[in-house]
């Protein structure tokens, strides 16, 4: 299919990006089609945001059909589809090189900042709910994830961004990560240093 051809190209494409800046490849997932709102609400077993358009599990992504993309859900820009696959295809990368999918805020900032999906800088008490966000995930953990990850990167380069997420496992805590974070960047992973250091 036509259609099919495209997002291998456009995954092959953006896998060099990834493995560029990760130092890892990751094999490209399999893309398989959610036809329905209703369809995603079933897998889910709950009542989905218009907002909830893909997911990606282990080498698999799972996204509405850009033929309903913009009809099912409250993206009404299909170039939204496109990104979107670029977000859930850094997030195996993510996996690959953590074992883990925690920090949520990190997880959901890199690939938001991967897939060039820009968003809105959050207000300060906005933005200190990373410390909610590390298993926990709703609508704001992606502005509050890119803030601090480009912030990280902008700051303090890649190379640091890398060195932390190494040090990362599947074993990988709350508690653990805080000191892993503190041996990287060299400050308490607390609001009173994120808010000297980034003077948020």
């Amino acid at each position: 299919m036509k259609e099919d051809k495209e997002i291998i190209e456009f995954l092959k494409s953006f896998q060099k990006e990834l493995s560029g800046f990760f130092g890892i490849n990751v094999e490209l997932p399999m893309v398989s089609f959610i036809n329905s709102r209703k369809e995603i609400d079933k897998i889910w077993g709950r009542k989905t945001e218009e907002w909830f358009v893909a997911w990606a599990k282990d080498n698999n992504i799972f996204i509405l059909n850009p033929k309903i993309y913009t009809k099912e859900s409250s993206h009404k820009n299909i170039e939204h589809f496109w990104k979107v696959l670029k977000h859930e295809y850094s997030h195996l990368y993510y996996k690959e090189i953590t074992n883990n999918g925690r920090p949520k805020w990190l997880n959901e900032g890199l690939a938001c900042y991967l897939a060039n999906q820009v968003k809105e800088k959050p207000t300060k008490k906005e933005s200190l709910k990373i410390f909610e966000y590390y298993q926990k995930g709703d609508w704001l953990v992606y502005r509050v994830g890119y803030f601090w990850v480009k912030l990280l990167i902008d700051k303090f380069g890649k190379k640091k961004l890398l060195k932390l997420l190494k040090k990362m496992n599947s074993q990988t805590a709350e508690k653990e990560f805080a000191k892993i974070f503190y041996r990287v960047y060299g400050f308490k992973f607390s609001e009173e240093e994120f808010n000297k250091i980034f003077e948020v």
